[in-house]
C-alpha cells in the first residue's frame, strides 16, 4: 500500500498536497499512478497546482488508454490478442506491429541472459506475459509521466528547475514499481518489502531515486512452479535494478530457475535482490553477493539505497 502524506501549506491561502495519486485497474491489476509536485513557495499557488493536476490527468487517461490497448494486443487470455494469434501459428504481427516485435526480441534475449530460465515458450506455445507488465510500466512511464518533470508551468514567471510541473514521478503496477525523479532533485521513493509469510509484516526496505523493482513468487498465485529439491524452491523474489522491465524479468527468472541457479545469475550479472526461500529464510543479495547481514547500503550507480532491517513502515 502507498502512504499518502497529509496535506501541508506554504501560504493562508491554497493547501500544498505533497503527493497526487490516481488508481486504475486494468489487466485486473490495480495500478497506482503517483506524481510529488515541487513543494516550493514561489510555486505554491492556486493556478500552478490546478496546471500539476490538469498535466497529470492527461497522463493518467493516456497511461490507461495505453494500457488497454497492451491488454488488447498481448493478452493471452484474449482470443484476438497478437498473441493468441501468434499461438495458432499467425506471427503476421513480427511484420506488422513495432510493440510485438519489440516483445518478441526482448524474450528471446532474456532467454539467453538467464541461462533458458526465462522462456517464452516454456510451455511450447508463445507466452511472453512474464515481460509484458514490466515493459508496460516502465513504457508508461517514460512516454507519459516523466515529461511532467519537465514540462514547466506556462504561466510561471521563474525559470529555474522548479518551474516544472512536478517533481518525481512513479507507477505501481500491482506490486512492480517503476520510479524517476527531476535531475535536480534528490528526492527518494521509499518502497517496503513485503513478508511472504505474513504480508502485514515489511521485511525489507529500499529507497529508489531513479530505477524499477519487481516481485514474482508464490504467496499470491500458489505453487505455479516446481521443483524436484525442495532446498531449491524460493518462496519470493524482489530484483531491483535501472528499470522494471528488466527487474520483472530477473524476478520471474529467479523464481523459475531455483536458489543454486539463481545465485550463480545474481554473481554474473550483479544483481540486486530480496529472495525468501520456501522455509522462510531471507537471502539479501548486493551486487550479486549474497549476505546475511543487516546492512544498510547503496546497492545501486542510481541512488538505491536498501534497508534489510524488518520495519513496520507502509510500502510505496
Amino acid at each position: 500500500m502507498t502512504d499518502i502524506t497529509p496535506l501541508t501549506h506554504h501560504d493562508d491561502l491554497y493547501p500544498v498536497p505533497q503527493m497526487l495519486v490516481e488508481v486504475i485497474a486494468v489487466m485486473n491489476i490495480p495500478f497506482t499512478i503517483m506524481v510529488k509536485p515541487w513543494q516550493t513557495a514561489s510555486l505554491g499557488k492556486q493556478s500552478c497546482w490546478e496546471w500539476t493536476q490538469h498535466e497529470m490527468k492527461v497522463a493518467v487517461n493516456n497511461i490507461t488508454n495505453f494500457l488497454h490497448d497492451v491488454d488488447l494486443r498481448f493478452s493471452p487470455f484474449k482470443s484476438h490478442s497478437l498473441v493468441s494469434s501468434a499461438q495458432r501459428g499467425e506471427w503476421s504481427s513480427l511484420l506488422d506491429d513495432q510493440d510485438f516485435q519489440e516483445i518478441y526480441g526482448k524474450a528471446a534475449l532474456a532467454k539467453t541472459l538467464t541461462h533458458t530460465a526465462f522462456d517464452a515458450f516454456h510451455q511450447g506455445i508463445y507466452d511472453p506475459i512474464g515481460l509484458v507488465k514490466g515493459w508496460a510500466i516502465e513504457t508508461a512511464l517514460d512516454r507519459f509521466l516523466r515529461p511532467l518533470l519537465l514540462t514547466s508551468f506556462p504561466h510561471s514567471d521563474h525559470h529555474d528547475s522548479q518551474s516544472a510541473c512536478c517533481e518525481a514521478v512513479a507507477i505501481n503496477g500491482g506490486g512492480d514499481i517503476r520510479v524517476a525523479v527531476s535531475q535536480h532533485s534528490d528526492y527518494l521513493w521509499k518502497i517496503g518489502i513485503e513478508n511472504p509469510n505474513n504480508t502485514s509484516e515489511i521485511i525489507a526496505q529500499c529507497a529508489i531515486h531513479n530505477g524499477g523493482i519487481a516481485t514474482s513468487g508464490f504467496n499470491k498465485r500458489g505453487m505455479h512452479i516446481t521443483h524436484t529439491n525442495e532446498d531449491e524452491v524460493l518462496r519470493q523474489l524482489t530484483v531491483i535494478s535501472d528499470s522494471v522491465e528488466d527487474a520483472d524479468m530477473w524476478a520471474t527468472a529467479g523464481i523459475a530457475a531455483g536458489l543454486r541457479s539463481w545465485k550463480t545469475l545474481a554473481q554474473e550479472h550483479s544483481l540486486n535482490a530480496i529472495a525468501v526461500r520456501n522455509s522462510g529464510e531471507v537471502l539479501h543479495f548486493v551486487h550479486g553477493e549474497q549476505s546475511n547481514n543487516q546492512f544498510t547500503s547503496i546497492v545501486s550507480r542510481d541512488a538505491v539505497e536498501l534497508n534489510t532491517k524488518v520495519s513496520k513502515e507502509p510500502s510505496c
